[in-house]
């Protein structure tokens, strides 16, 4: 049965790369979700129900997937909240903004993310409590995390000032909109 949960969207990413490896991460059949803000905008608008497949201990994941984690809390906030993001970057990896063109890199290389529509200002100075600067890092990713930012930026709370998600935290991953 499928089951409707209200998202509180801090950023997502949705990639062109796919939505993980399908041989590990598929643990129940897919279910539909309605995202709650702005945040991953224009990529998944806010009311838009989306379809996403849970994923089990085996989920392994990939640059673009878009997913929907529940983080521990901390600087995330509220664990019973549900948030949706891209994946820009995974374990081992270094993240950072900007290179010379403003542009998001992962180990020294810019990142095309032509989703990417109201982006954060740039002469906004980095600050850890609030996400409203395009500036951050350098971040080097922990084995078994994930770095997640959402598609609009300019409203976006995510991996810029609340770091790095487990990747146990990740519930589903998105697989249509």
């Amino acid at each position: 049965m499928k089951r409707l949960l209200s998202l509180l969207v801090v950023g997502t990413v949705i990639g062109t790369s796919g939505c993980g490896d399908a041989a590990t991460a598929v643990s129940a059949q897919p279910e539909q979700f309605t995202q709650g803000g702005v945040s991953m905008e224009p990529t998944v608008k806010s009311g838009q129900v989306i379809t996403a497949r849970p994923v089990d201990d085996g989920y392994r994941p990939a640059h673009g997937d878009i997913v929907l984690f529940r983080p521990s809390g901390g600087k995330w906030g509220d664990r019973d909240t549900t948030f949706l993001k891209r994946v820009v970057a995974v374990g081992g990896e270094t993240v950072a903004c900007c290179d010379p063109a403003g542009k998001v890199t992962v180990d020294g290389a810019p990142l095309d993310e032509p989703y990417v529509t109201d982006d954060a200002p740039l002469d906004s100075p980095p600050n850890p409590d609030v996400c409203d600067s395009r500036r951050f890092g350098p971040v080097e990713v922990p084995k078994d995390e994930v770095f997640v930012l959402g598609d609009n930026r300019a409203a976006s709370n995510d991996s810029r000032c609340a770091g790095p998600v487990p990747a146990t935290a990740v519930t589903a991953v998105m697989i249509d909109q």
